[in-house]
């Protein structure tokens, strides 16, 4: 389910997130200084307060997720994955806001002891899981990795 490919390509969201943010602020701080000097005071200090605060709403809606994802990445690739089988006795196929973070579909698993909860990344195709069929995952915590039946 994942690739190498995945993370690079996450790497390169993140540093073309940043550098816009860079440039940003660059950008509106050097209006200011402009407007500072030349007209107000007030009014640069203003431009650069509204400079600021796009920035931390780009990187509140935007860069944010990207990191947070970039880290979920790494994290699969450097963690240790184990295989859960069960049998899949619900799929959510609406993705849901977990570890305030990112967005998953939910798979409830009875694996004959207990039921478990998996999360399956919603930027990538939920799998056609037929209800009450044995699957076997290979999961990093409660993360699916790759459906593996």
């Amino acid at each position: 389910m994942y690739k190498q490919e995945d993370v690079q390509e996450v790497r390169r969201q993140l540093i073309r997130m940043l550098t816009v943010i860079g440039a940003l602020f660059l950008g509106f701080l050097i209006i200011s200084i402009v407007l500072a000097n030349t007209v107000n005071n007030r009014l640069g200090m203003f431009i650069l307060v509204i400079g600021v605060c796009l920035d931390i709403f780009v990187w509140g809606m935007y860069a944010s997720p990207i990191l947070a994802y970039y880290n979920f990445l790494k994290d699969i690739f450097s963690g240790r994955i184990r295989v859960e089988s069960g049998i899949v006795k619900n799929v959510n196929t609406k993705p849901v806001y977990k570890d305030n973070k990112l967005f998953y579909y939910e798979v409830l698993i009875d694996d004959g002891e207990v039921e478990r909860l998996l999360l399956i990344d919603a930027n990538k195709p939920l799998p056609a899981f037929d209800i009450g069929k044995k699957y076997e995952f290979e999961v990093f915590q409660n993360y699916v990795v790759n459906v593996l039946q």
